[in-house]
């Protein structure tokens, strides 16, 4: 081989070894925000791919326990994140990035027999996220425990397996009611109508917390694609689909309760 090709693989050899690709795994509701962040990442990194896995958070986590290709988790509660704490497989501490809250749902066609939540007395279907996997349904679940209706309701709860879905059934028409993130309920603002949101108290915190997974492969290049969601221009990403930004982020998942109340 002429010596002239020698730079040339090195190169090559180099350029490759430089490339990274991100696996990151996040809560469903985070599907529009986080795809607009990555065209302006990888716009900047055209050496790193991105790849996102959406789904509920309960699910992720249940993949990555089962040692799923996974470097970086963003998760809608602090539950899931908790539990992979428990069993090290987070990369130092995680940190809370974004807030949000919960709010009732109709279709937009449906003007009046919805207006607060003691009306859902009279709903025949009402949608909530799978509450032993989706953060959404597992909030929603304590707001109706909250309002007193869970007993009356639960043979009515259609379960979706996302927060996505939930908005989807709604916005069909195939329930009358149901209960969303709000970030989810502004995508589609011309086919559900937002009855109001749930009352302060009635659910467990919404915090959005992400980590570096232990077993990242790329723990360098995760930690510069979080730290560019978590800086400036991530943060008015995220607050033009309407999420709260949490300006303390590290948060301690082994103090046990998450409540406001």
């Amino acid at each position: 081989m002429k010596s002239g090709w020698l730079p040339v693989l090195f190169f090559l050899w180099m350029a490759q070894a430089e490339a990274a690709e991100l696996v990151v795994s996040a809560a469903s509701s985070l599907t529009d925000s986080l795809n607009v962040l990555k065209g302006i990442y990888q716009s900047r990194h055209p050496s790193e791919t991105i790849l996102f896995n959406f789904g509920a958070s309960g699910s992720l986590e249940k993949q990555i326990e089962e040692s799923a290709p996974v470097d970086m988790f963003i998760s809608a509660s602090m539950k899931e994140m908790d539990a992979l704490q428990r069993k090290q497989l987070i990369l130092g501490e995680p940190h809370n990035l974004l807030s949000n809250e919960i709010v009732l749902i109709v279709p937009r066609s449906n003007q009046a027999s919805i207006q607060e939540f003691s009306d859902l007395s009279k709903v025949h279907r009402l949608a909530i996220g799978d509450p032993g996997f989706v953060p959404a349904g597992q909030y929603a679940k304590e707001i109706l425990k909250f309002q007193g209706l869970y007993d009356l309701l639960e043979n009515r709860l259609v379960y979706g397996e996302n927060v996505r879905q939930v908005l989807e059934y709604v916005a069909r028409g195939d329930v009358d009611a149901g209960l969303v993130f709000s970030t989810d309920a502004l995508t589609m603002k011309d086919r559900v109508r937002i009855v109001m949101s749930a009352p302060k108290g009635s659910h467990e915190s919404i915090f959005y917390p992400a980590a570096i997974l232990k077993f990242s492969t790329h723990p360098q290049a995760t930690r510069e694609f979080m730290d560019f969601i978590s800086g400036p221009e991530g943060k008015e990403v995220f607050s033009r689909f309407g999420f709260q930004i949490v300006e303390k982020h590290r948060v301690n998942p082994t103090e046990g309760d998450h409540h406001e109340n």
